[in-house]
């Protein structure tokens, strides 16, 4: 004999349909939502600013790391007018490793336009092996520092690979979770910075 699971006498019909309306419901509204959100992500950016508003303002911190490889970054006073990238990573993080061949790129496209590139990592001596690597393999040639943990607590990192980008005038400019291309942010705070150096007095 076929089985009626309407006729089951310990779930009483009209709790099962309304189960049933409860599931169409929400499958709907999951619908609804995911349409909305691939919406959202196709919409132009345009309107999104250069800079996270949790961070809005962030001036440049004092640089600090237990220790340096490529030598120490320049320091503070150096870096008055100069536009800076920090990019904060870890030896065991995968997508950082895929990120490194794109910023060795991008540091040679920037070599003698004004622009200092930091890197900094709050792995400590013990792995200090595994980051002298990653960086011997990538061919990575600008100051990077380990141990740097009060440096990277200062920017708000809460994940890595993590990017900014900090205007001539000391304060953050654009940084990786905003998105965006981080070349034209550059080629923009460049010209800023050349415009400023130009109104000075001579």
């Amino acid at each position: 004999m076929s089985h009626d699971p309407a006729m089951d006498s310990d779930v009483p019909n009209q709790f099962r349909r309304v189960s049933y309306s409860k599931q169409i419901f929400f499958l709907l509204l999951s619908l609804a939502i995911g349409v909305a959100a691939l919406a959202w992500m196709a919409s132009p950016r345009s309107a999104v600013p250069f800079f996270s508003s949790s961070q809005s303002g962030l001036r440049l911190p004092a640089i600090e790391a237990a220790g340096w490889i490529n030598g120490p970054p320049p320091d503070r006073d150096a870096l008055v007018g100069k536009v800076v990238v920090i990019e904060v990573w870890a030896s065991w993080c995968g997508p950082c490793r895929k990120n490194m061949p794109l910023l060795v790129k991008l540091h040679e496209s920037f070599a003698g336009r004004d622009v200092v590139f930091i890197g900094l990592t709050g792995e400590g001596k013990g792995e200090l092996a595994e980051v002298q690597k990653m960086i011997e393999t990538f061919g990575v040639t600008w100051p990077n520092g380990w141990g740097a943990m009060r440096t990277t607590q200062s920017l708000e990192v809460d994940s890595i690979p993590a990017l900014y980008v900090f205007g001539a005038n000391g304060r953050l400019a654009w940084s990786s979770p905003d998105g965006g291309d981080v070349r034209e942010v550059l080629e923009r705070e460049v010209r800023k910075a050349g415009a400023k150096s130009n109104d000075k007095p001579s």
